[in-house]
């Protein structure tokens, strides 16, 4: 992309492709500089506008178009580079979805305090926060991802602090650029969480007296985080991946997505108590079995992933890991370890398996590495029922819940692994 170059003009320009959606004008524009000198540029004009809460023409700001006159929507707009292949049809639906995930996440995070005009000014993590003369605990709250705890300080300044515990730990990149966006701190040793890591915001005392203060606004921003925050904290990151794919990105990450999807993956690994055992066939860094299962033999499935982690082997097993589900390409990131990325796969089959969208995009990953290696083992299937996998050869043996306890199988699959 030819980012030096004059976005409202080339020697050449030809606008490619119009349209409008939610009242937001898209041109897609070419520009010519010599027969081997091209760019594209996109270009936005909302026509819209409210007095509350995110407006588009800030979120273009915040994705990295820039504000001049248009010669190509006549009038001002806001334009950027992007690559020859955007759909624009494809693109404008992504920006309107992506907008509508933005003000819900608003609209959330405003229950919570933590947003002064529009999202993208948070409070900010002000004074110390955990210093003082007196600290008193106040209240304390939780939700399925985080636990929240509320103090009164009084030291070189007073006021409430809020404190965050992701109960998911380490915390994510994409977590970590939610908190950085939200303007929460970190601190290392919070007494509050037994001397664990927090994040951290404080909100100064402000007024002249019980009667006039910002007390009664502190003490509801923190009673909203119970229902709203981690609403608002999913919604942001949706928003966020849905332009990301663009090259538009309006939180901060430590890596691109590839990068972190590899970070994912060992984040996302069940490590052994013990060093992993060798076998045949093992990469390193790589899983030694990946389990596929409905949501109605998730049990089955824990169980199963807890007997064989604790004999030595790395196991994929999504759900010690919910937080970092959070935004992610799930399709790919699946697709990576059912396919790529394991020695084996079990699989338990039901009729609720057969229906299920997710174990669907599972079971086709599996089966095209099944086709790859054909006259090697990889799938392993354990029935649950009568059903029969979709595309399973009916010669491929299986193991039954009717026949063998999860104890059972699962010993009988270390000494395949150890094998």
């Amino acid at each position: 992309m030819m980012v030096r170059k004059d976005l409202h003009s080339a020697l050449k320009t030809e606008v490619l492709r119009e349209g409008e959606l939610e009242r937001v004008q898209f041109a897609l524009v070419k520009h010519q500089w010599s027969k081997d000198d091209t760019a594209f540029s996109l270009h936005a004009d909302p026509r819209s506008f409210s007095s509350y809460g995110v407006q588009r023409a800030d979120y273009l700001g915040h994705l990295g178009f820039a504000h001049a006159g248009c010669a190509f929507l006549k009038g001002n707009c806001f334009a950027r580079w992007v690559t020859e292949d955007l759909d624009l049809d494809t693109f404008a639906a992504d920006f309107r979805d992506s907008y509508e995930a933005l003000t819900a996440a608003e609209r959330a995070l405003r229950e919570c305090g933590l947003v002064a005009h529009t999202v993208f000014e948070p409070f900010g993590s002000r004074g110390e926060g955990h210093l003082g003369a007196k600290i008193q605990r106040m209240k304390e709250t939780e939700d399925g991802n985080f636990l929240f705890v509320f103090t009164w300080i009084e030291g070189s300044s007073k006021g409430w602090t809020t404190h965050y515990r992701p109960r998911e730990q380490p915390l994510s990149p994409e977590m970590t650029g939610v908190f950085g966006f939200l303007g929460l701190a970190r601190f290392d040793e919070c007494p509050e969480f037994e001397f664990s890591d927090c994040w951290w915001r404080f909100a100064e005392f402000t007024g002249r007296g019980p009667f006039d203060s910002n007390a009664d606004f502190a003490h509801r921003s923190f009673d909203g985080h119970k229902n709203n925050f981690s609403v608002g904290v999913e919604r942001l990151l949706e928003a966020n991946r849905l332009m990301e794919g663009y090259g538009m990105s309006f939180l901060t990450f430590p890596a691109p997505p590839a990068e972190r999807r590899e970070m994912e993956y060992e984040r996302r690994t069940l490590r052994p108590d013990c060093p992993p055992r060798e076998g045949p066939g093992a990469v390193p860094g790589e899983f030694d079995v990946a389990i596929s299962f409905a949501g109605s033999e998730r049990d089955h499935a824990e169980a199963l992933a807890r007997v064989v982690r604790d004999a030595g082997f790395e196991v994929f097993y999504d759900d010690f890991y919910k937080a970092t589900l959070w935004g992610k390409d799930l399709p790919v990131l699946f697709d990576e370890i059912y396919r790529k990325r394991s020695r084996f796969c079990v699989i338990f089959v039901s009729a609720e398996y057969a229906d299920r969208m997710w174990t669907n995009h599972e079971r086709q990953s599996a089966q095209a590495r099944a086709m790859e290696q054909r006259g090697v083992e990889y799938v392993l299937p354990i029935k649950v029922d009568g059903s029969d996998l979709p595309g399973m050869p009916g010669t491929i043996a299986y193991l039954s819940l009717a026949d063998h306890s999860i104890e059972e199988i699962a010993q009988m699959l270390i000494e395949k692994l150890n094998s």
